[in-house]
């Protein structure tokens, strides 16, 4: 319980009064079948507040061949305007991604993903980032490899009864490692396969950065993907060198991998208090009480993603070193 607490930085009191009174009202959408990977995907993206202006702003340019599924960002558009009011339908939106089955869940994760691919990057762009995958021989000779992310998948390595801390989770991913000799990657300049490390950095930082806890591994005893559920120790901010990024959305998820239910915790950006988004049901957090029996039932439901946003212009490159001063 404490590691959530921490989380979300509460205090365990009431909020005063003048802040409950000033609580916008936000609306919820309605779940078709075994819709709340998408629901949760859309609010979060919903209450992002640069990605909701450049939804809003965005205007079809039919001579304009590069504006991806254009489709899909006119009903994001609508989807965005209804939930200004009330409740809203996805219909639009899951046609437009071409989600032929209601009633099957997916991953949540996937299709955040695959929303921010299909659109324009013009207004994506807040989510995404550019991440150099480096390798080095014994000689020093190093190779670069670039390509654009929009999430960082971060292994959890504890087991079940013991608590992961996900800033060290993020350290590790950017911790070099020596490859395996079998893995051995082929140097151009030594002219064979040499003993390698490889590391990440990040070349451009997203605005929001988005954590993939990687809660399914799978177990080859059991032939199944098997969960997770051990606890988390999450800062309700990330230091990284003079740039301050704020947790502001959480994913949860219960079940197994191919069932169960998701919901999500987001501090809005309008009034600085947190909600809990569970399909057509919104919640204002008041105490810690409410929050865990709004959004987390620790006997089943487990954090899966994490939104954390930068609100001045992030750095333009980072390593471990970053997290580390």
């Amino acid at each position: 319980m404490w590691t959530v607490l921490r989380l979300l930085g509460f205090s365990g009191v009431h909020r005063d009064a003048q802040a409950s009174h000033s609580a916008k009202q936000y609306h919820g959408l309605r779940n078709q079948g075994s819709t709340c990977y998408l629901n949760t995907v859309l609010q979060c993206l919903y209450m992002t507040k640069d990605f909701r202006t450049a939804v809003q702003s965005f205007k079809q340019d039919p001579q304009d061949s590069n504006q991806g599924n254009a489709g899909l960002l006119l009903q994001l558009q609508n989807l965005f305007g209804e939930l200004n009011k009330v409740n809203a339908t996805t219909e639009g939106i899951t046609e437009s991604l071409s989600i032929n089955n209601v009633y099957e869940q997916q991953d949540a994760v996937e299709y955040y993903q695959r929303i921010l691919k299909q659109i324009v990057p013009q207004v994506s762009q807040v989510f995404e980032g550019k991440l150099s995958n480096n390798s080095k021989c014994p000689d020093g000779h190093i190779y670069q490899e670039k390509c654009p992310f929009i999430t960082i998948p971060l292994a959890i390595d504890t087991g079940h009864d013991k608590i992961y801390n996900v800033k060290e989770g993020l350290e590790a991913f950017f911790q070099p490692s020596q490859l395996d000799e079998d893995n051995w990657l082929y140097c151009d300049q030594c002219d064979q396969k040499t003993e390698t490390e490889t590391w990440n950095e990040i070349e451009e930082f997203p605005t929001v950065l988005t954590l993939h806890l990687k809660r399914f591994d799978f177990d080859y005893m059991q032939m199944r993907h098997v969960k997770n559920h051990c606890p988390m120790e999450i800062p309700p901010t990330l230091q990284l060198k003079d740039y301050e990024y704020d947790l502001y959305a959480v994913v949860n998820h219960s079940g197994d991998r191919n069932g169960g239910h998701y919901n999500a915790a987001i501090k809005s950006f309008e009034d600085n208090q947190w909600y809990c988004f569970d399909d057509s049901s919104v919640t204002k957090v008041v105490t810690i009480k409410c929050l865990l029996l709004s959004c987390f039932d620790f006997l089943y439901s487990v954090i899966y993603i994490l939104f954390i946003f930068c609100p001045i212009t992030p750095p333009q490159q980072y390593s471990v070193d970053a997290l580390q001063k």
